[in-house]
């Protein structure tokens, strides 16, 4: 055997060794989920150091936006085409739709919740189809009902 081929054996060994364990460091158990994110919150809710000049079930704040997505400043609500929010909700917090309420004029709310994560976010469409979260928070969990806490939060009314 030549150097080069002794070399490419050990090569091939030690690849093939490591791989299990590679695989094995990384493998997540079936019955194992992912954290949820209680720790955070202490930082409070979207909007919360805005005091009552933005209340949460005043639905004309949201109409009022002119600039979303990256365009928007930091100290208006989060307003962005439809489709782009609902993409972050699902990709970065798991958040799937739980319900659904159309409003007058073409417009609706809804609530997103993630099990896995336990992250809630209320979302409000306007007729332009540009989407603005109203509200977030933590402590979702499945059973709980999307309607008692959108009226909670006071962005549908009690009913």
């Amino acid at each position: 055997m030549t150097k080069k081929t002794t070399f490419a054996m050990i090569a091939l060994t030690v690849i093939g060794a490591a791989l299990p364990v590679g695989f094995a460091a990384s493998m997540v158990l079936p019955d194992e989920r992912p954290p949820k994110i209680d720790d955070f919150a202490e930082y409070g809710r979207p909007m919360d150091d805005h005091g009552s000049a933005i209340p949460y079930g005043d639905l004309s704040v949201f109409d009022a936006v002119e600039e979303f997505g990256a365009a928007q400043d930091v100290n208006v609500p989060y307003c962005d085409q439809r489709a782009q929010l609902v993409s972050t909700l699902k990709h970065d917090f798991a958040e799937h739709k739980k319900t659904h309420v159309p409003l007058e004029q073409g417009r609706s709310v809804e609530l997103w919740a993630s099990e896995i994560m336990g992250t809630w976010t209320a979302v409000y469409t306007r007729s332009d189809n540009v989407s603005c979260v109203v509200s977030s928070g933590l402590g979702w969990a499945a059973g709980q009902s999307p309607l008692a806490l959108l009226e909670a939060e006071g962005i549908l009314p009690a009913g």
